[in-house]
């Protein structure tokens, strides 16, 4: 849960409810079509900040006030600016696969991707099973995001794997 003094930083946080916001980038609501249309860019050669992507992927109209109530556009404007601090230390590898996985359930709800009727079958008769799936594969990208986090604090040189031999160093 968002605790009151991060959720003072959004305008009229008590109307929007800002105690159930969601915690992590896994629990925000995204329009695939616009997750697709970002990877169509980065096919064409476009370069990207992950970060300003996976904020502009947001439905940020799914969002509401306590009552119900559409959010209005200066509302909409201080949740995204929320999530932009919040999140600002989340690695690219994990919005990256965060993004990925998104495309590939939109692929898959499109029929781009067709799953097996024996695996289809799995996910409608132990949806227990099919959860838990998805749960390895969620932690797995969070796990990727730390090593990726933890990898990137030290000062390691020019793409050059920690303890790996460098010319005139010997591998640790």
């Amino acid at each position: 849960m968002v605790d009151q003094e991060e959720a003072s930083t959004l305008r009229g946080w008590e109307d929007i409810g800002a105690t159930g916001l969601p915690e992590t980038p896994h629990d925000l609501p995204y329009l695939r079509a616009r997750i697709d249309d970002l990877l169509t860019r980065v096919r064409d050669g476009a370069a990207i900040d992950l970060g300003i992507e996976l904020l502009n992927a947001v439905d940020w109209e799914a969002f509401g006030s306590t009552t119900g109530q559409p959010l209005s556009a200066g509302d909409r404007k201080s949740l995204r600016d929320y999530y932009q601090r919040k999140f600002s230390d989340v690695g690219p590898l994990y919005v990256a696969e965060l993004l990925s996985t998104e495309f590939m359930t939109e692929q898959r709800a499109r029929g781009d991707i067709v799953f097996s009727e024996r695996l289809m079958e799995l996910g409608r008769s132990e949806p227990e099973l099919w959860n838990e799936i998805r749960r390895f594969f969620q932690r797995k990208e969070i796990a990727t995001a730390l090593l990726l986090a933890a990898h990137t604090m030290h000062d390691i040189g020019a793409g050059t794997l920690r303890g790996a031999a460098q010319p005139g160093r010997e591998a640790e």
